[in-house]
């Protein structure tokens, strides 16, 4: 059975993302598909071309929301 590869598995790939049996499973049909490896290129040029942002968050912002993502007030609802 052949997989198929969505651009969502590409874009995992790409970004070091996917497990490591989807990484070679997606290496694997890289080198035998000139199509797939023409589309992760152009994901690639295309990651190369967006711009680079940088996030600064206010430290006290970080500590409230560290806060409370381990404090006593979260509490899962199911």
């Amino acid at each position: 059975m052949q997989q198929t590869f969505t651009p969502n598995d590409i874009v995992a790939y790409l970004y070091g993302e996917s497990t490591p049996a989807q990484t070679r499973a997606t290496e694997a049909a890289l080198a035998a598909d000139p199509v797939l490896r023409g589309e992760l290129t152009e994901l690639t040029q295309t990651q190369a071309s967006l711009p680079r942002v940088r996030f600064g968050a206010r430290r006290r912002l970080l500590s409230v929301v560290r806060n409370y993502a381990f404090g006593p007030d979260l509490q899962l609802s199911v």
